[in-house]
């Protein structure tokens, strides 16, 4: 019989004292989690970057599954941002999540060590979890801030800290940090979405404190006030105003409380109930960096003796098949970049880095996973590898798609899904559009295949929602996710597993961002109102919908193969 899961406990990071990689500033530390599974290693998560902090206070929690009576060996690695996916190692720690557990208080204090040094120390708090499901939502705003600037033609740029009280009430866990805003003595901070476990842990009567600071780029902030305040406190009011207090106790303007609620999120098959479609869109890598198709070396290489499947071919089998399950119709538009076409019906001499992999720009959809594996084979055979690696012109196409589809009001939602298999070369215009595409319908899924440096790939996939543009926007949610091939490529079910686990919250984040709640159908309210059950259908009629639905996919099969009849081959 397996182990049941007795609880889960959420693990609080920080660190102290740690050693600076830089020169002339301080460390931009973050911590990676690691997680032991067959005596190999695995990332769990990691921190959001704090920038010149050598005594980091990390705001990202984990939430671990915890067996009494398992060891569940854990690796906490702290490195130094350098930018650009560049780091620096500064010490790691191995533990058990038992030892975490045991620990007086459930604080552990361990050393963190590069190699026989010591490099600082790594403070981990556990706190026991209440499953609870609701979220809190709710706007802050500032009032009257004192400005901390002594320049006449400066003023304060205000963000805050939320903190709430250990179980043990001897401690104050950082839960969340606002954005800035510039210039400004009384902000309207964005609009806070936050889970009511992580935000008071269930506890209502449960004590919080508020810190609001002003911005500092050297990572200096200056704290401008602080004060208390319970869910209690601000549920029962339609507003909620509390003075700030400087250290030496002085008045420094007010922080109010506005639309608080306590919310239910509807779930994710709530939407599908409701008739949300998932929409996959591939693309497909071809640049040179992939080596000659031609070559049992290359990414691309096509084994016809033994039948294997490469890693491009692996990724788009387990991913496109689960995906295609939420597509009524099963078109999917594909498209590759990186090479120069010589398709029946698009040939080019210079490079593309966004063109259908069908040939046809006026549809680009494939039928299902038979069309996208002898599309991708087809095109192998017909396209010239080239260079360099741009993201950002697939970005600009899917873009388009998803803001026809939310200005139509569709109930669709798009899956971007990229393989690709070397370092981004337009990485600024990449992160740009995919703040600029936050707000709509759209998660983008990226495969790292081989060997190469994809550490830019997680500065996308930003799981703290910091992701920022050129001119300093912030992203409205993570819709990015990010997973390297090698690390399961023998186990295509846990491929697909990593590649999709964030898809379900991602899809509910976008409809709650628009406010969108599910709408079920008519039909299915009137049938609940008549207590209508499945089991009155009768046999025929069950056989007559499979057929009629046997006859639409075959009619669309044949007709997506007699306009390529190249691609009526195996592989």
């Amino acid at each position: 019989m397996n182990p049941e899961i007795q609880q889960k406990l959420e693990l609080f990071i920080s660190c102290r004292d740690l050693a600076n990689m830089d020169i002339f500033s301080k460390s931009d530390p973050y911590v990676v989690l690691q997680i032991q599974k067959n005596k190999k290693w695995y990332d769990f998560g990691k921190t959001e970057i704090i920038q010149d902090n050598l005594n980091p206070n990390f705001t990202k929690t984990f939430i671990i599954d915890y067996f009494f009576e398992c060891q569940q060996p854990l690796k906490f690695i702290v490195n130094d941002d350098d930018g650009k996916g560049q780091f620096d190692f500064i010490g790691s720690v191995e533990t058990t999540l038992g030892r975490i557990a045991g620990s007086r208080d459930q604080v552990l204090i361990i050393d963190l060590t590069k190699g026989s040094k010591k490099t600082g120390s790594l403070i981990v708090k556990a706190e026991q979890v209440r499953l609870i499901n609701q979220k809190i939502k709710m706007q802050i705003y500032g009032e009257q801030l004192s400005n901390t600037r002594f320049l006449p033609w400066e003023t304060t740029c205000p963000f805050f800290r939320l903190f709430r009280e250990s179980q043990d009430n001897n401690q104050n866990l950082q839960i969340y940090e606002s954005e800035q805003i510039n210039n400004c003595l009384n902000p309207k901070w964005r609009s806070l979405n936050i889970s009511f476990q992580k935000f008071c842990n269930g506890n209502l009567g449960k004590s919080l404190r508020i810190e609001v600071l002003d911005y500092r780029s050297q990572g200096n902030h200056l704290l401008i006030g602080i004060t208390q305040f319970s869910v209690e406190e601000i549920n029962n009011n339609k507003e909620c105003k509390k003075q700030l207090f400087d250290k030496n106790n002085n008045f420094v303007g007010y922080v109010i409380f506005k639309e608080f609620k306590i919310l239910d999120p509807p779930t994710f098959i709530d939407y599908l109930e409701s008739g949300t479609q998932i929409n996959l869109i591939a693309a497909i890598d071809f640049t040179g960096s992939n080596g000659s198709p031609n070559s049992s070396n290359s990414l691309h290489y096509i084994d016809n003796q033994y039948g294997k499947l490469n890693q491009y071919q692996q990724a788009l089998l387990s991913v496109g098949e689960i995906l295609l399950n939420y597509s009524y119709d099963k078109k999917v538009p594909i498209y590759g970049f990186g090479c120069k076409p010589n398709l029946k019906k698009l040939k080019s001499s210079q490079t593309l880095h966004c063109f259908p992999l069908n040939g046809n720009p006026q549809d680009p959809e494939v039928l299902g996973i038979e069309g996208i594996m002898q599309t991708y084979n087809y095109a192998l055979k017909n396209v010239q590898f080239d260079g360099p690696t741009y993201f950002n012109p697939i970005l600009q196409e899917v873009i388009k798609i998803a803001e026809l589809s939310q200005d139509m009001a569709k109930d669709s939602y798009y899956v971007l899904f990229i393989l690709t298999d070397g370092v981004i070369h337009d990485m600024t215009q990449t992160i740009n559009s995919i703040v600029a595409s936050s707000h709509l319908p759209l998660s983008i899924i990226i495969v790292g295949v081989g060997d190469a440096n994809f550490d830019n790939m997680n500065i996308l996939d930003d799981d703290n929602g910091n992701l920022k543009d050129s001119k300093g926007n912030r992203s409205y949610r993570d819709l990015v996710q990010f997973v390297p091939f090698n690390e399961f490529k023998d186990n295509p079910e846990l491929l697909a597993k990593n590649v999709l686990q964030e898809l379900p919250e991602q899809i509910v984040e976008y409809m709650q961002l628009i406010e969108k709640q599910p709408q079920f159908k008519k039909q299915n309210q009137l049938q609940t109102q008549t207590n209508y059950n499945l089991n009155y259908i009768s046999d025929s009629k069950i056989q007559q919908l499979n057929q009629q639905n046997t006859d639409l996919m075959n009619s669309q099969e044949n007709s997506y193969l007699a306009n390529f009849p190249q691609t009526n081959q195996s592989l």
